[in-house]
């Protein structure tokens, strides 16, 4: 990471704008597209946000990284999973490991609190660092394909239970 010291905390009252306008500026460059915006707001006017693991980074105060996990559901049962989506980091602060930090964080604090997996649908060059891997070869199933992009991990001492995973309702509308 650079010589600023980032700081991890929960998102806070008050944070929206500056997580929209993160989000915005990190999607529209990377995938030209700030659909992820619409995405956190439904997230998070629907309650389905998990508030101890929704995480900014900040630098000085400034908000310049977010991450966000949403429960998901296994054969339609609650089954103590989480979907990571989206992260996101401020352009010009990409590439000093803060996207890294909030995933490390994020996944501890759901390791810490008894969440047993983690799925996402992002760069498979990238994820496999954190401890994901392909899910369809463990069987576990989504809405998003079988294809290297849908990874899974296991939080703890738990192991990945075979199944079809469905994210909440902001994903599906």
């Amino acid at each position: 990471m650079s010589d600023d010291v980032v700081a991890i905390r929960p998102e806070a009252p008050g944070d929206e704008e500056a997580i929209d306008g993160v989000v915005r500026e990190a999607f529209i460059r990377q995938f030209g597209s700030d659909s992820e915006v619409g995405l956190v707001r439904t997230l998070r006017s629907r309650g389905e946000l998990v508030p101890e693991l929704t995480l900014v980074a900040t630098i000085d105060g400034h908000i310049v990284g977010f991450i966000a996990f949403s429960e998901v559901t296994l054969d339609g049962e609650r089954a103590g999973g989480l979907g990571l989506a989206p992260v996101a980091v401020a352009p010009d602060r990409q590439g000093l490991g803060i996207g890294g930090a909030l995933i490390r964080a994020g996944l501890e604090r759901a390791t810490d609190t008894g969440w047993r997996f983690v799925v996402l649908l992002g760069h498979d060059h990238y994820y496999p660092r954190f401890g994901f891997a392909p899910a369809a070869p463990a069987g576990v199933q989504g809405d998003y394909g079988e294809g290297a992009s849908w990874m899974a991990r296991p939080l703890g001492d738990h192991e990945l239970v075979p199944g079809h995973v469905r994210y909440c309702s902001a994903f599906r509308d």
